[in-house]
Formats: structure tokens, sequence, C-alpha cells
């Protein structure tokens, strides 16, 4: 693949993106983690409960899906997190073999944590760019998102495997 062509001579290379995707990426991470640690949480729990707040009762293949990560994983996440009082596990009615992850009400009372610290985290990220920008920024971004996930799913259809 080659970089789009840029109409300076420093435009962006194809190493200087990639970078520039990851460390904003990890930068957020740590900013998050550092927000949440005195509540015992992780950046990496956030997202689980984040879409148990939206979809409350998910099994864990579900939130594995929702979250591109292994069940191994979220297992391990849903083990922290029911042991902090966040979550619950239980029996699904349908399927005597998969549990379906709840919140417990003491993580509804604690929710406001969530959204404060993505607020900081965002307010951090933002600074200094008018909401017009952001906006801009964010067009921006979720088109690249969705190229990237259309061309992992013709990967995959082309392999023969469908979408992931």
């Amino acid at each position: 693949m080659q970089a789009a062509a840029s109409s300076s001579d420093s435009g962006p290379t194809e190493n200087e993106v990639g970078l520039v995707f990851q460390h904003v990426a990890r930068q957020r991470v740590r900013a998050l983690d550092t927000l949440l640690a005195p509540h015992g949480l992780t950046s990496a729990q956030v997202y689980v409960l984040n879409w148990l707040l939206r979809k409350d009762g998910l099994t864990q293949i579900e939130l594995a899906r929702l979250l591109d990560i292994g069940t191994v994983a979220v297992s391990g996440m849903i083990d922290r997190l029911e042991a902090a009082d966040w979550v619950e596990r239980r029996a699904d009615e349908n399927d005597r073999r998969s549990k379906r992850i709840f919140l417990k009400s003491s993580a509804s009372s604690k929710a406001h944590v969530l959204s404060e610290a993505a607020a900081r985290v965002n307010a951090l990220s933002f600074a200094g760019l008018s909401s017009k920008e952001v906006d801009t920024l964010l067009l921006l971004m979720r088109r690249v998102r969705s190229n990237l996930r259309d061309a992992l799913e013709d990967q995959a259809e082309a392999r023969g495997g469908g979408a992931r």
C-alpha cells in the first residue's frame, strides 16, 4: 500500500500515520487507566462495563465478539469485575452451558466514574481544538475505521471465512 500523496514535502509517511494512531490510542489508554486506578478499574474493564451499560445480560462470547478479543481474556476481565462487585454471572435461561453477565445494582451508582473519566480524557485529548475541528477529526476517524472494517471483511470473505 502507498501513503496518500501530500501537497507538502513533509507530508505523512506510512510509518508516521501508523505511529500517530498507535501513540494516540496508547496515550488515551494510559490517561484513562490513571483516572480509573483509584476506583480499581482498568480501561479494558471499562470497555466491558460500557457494553453492559448498553445491553445488560450479554454472554461472554457476545462480549468477546463486541470487544474483538478472545473469550479467555473476557473471562479474566469478568473475574476481576465480579471480585470488585461490578458484575455477576448468571446461568442463561435458554442454554445451561452459557453464562450471562449482568451489572450489579452497585455498578449503576458507580457508572458516573466511567463517564467522568471518559470526559476528562476527551478534554485532555481535544485541548486547543475547536468543536468544529473535533467534529472533523471524528468524521475522518470514523471513515478510516469504516475503510479498515470493510477491507478486513473483504479479506475474510475472499478467504472463504466470512466476516468475523
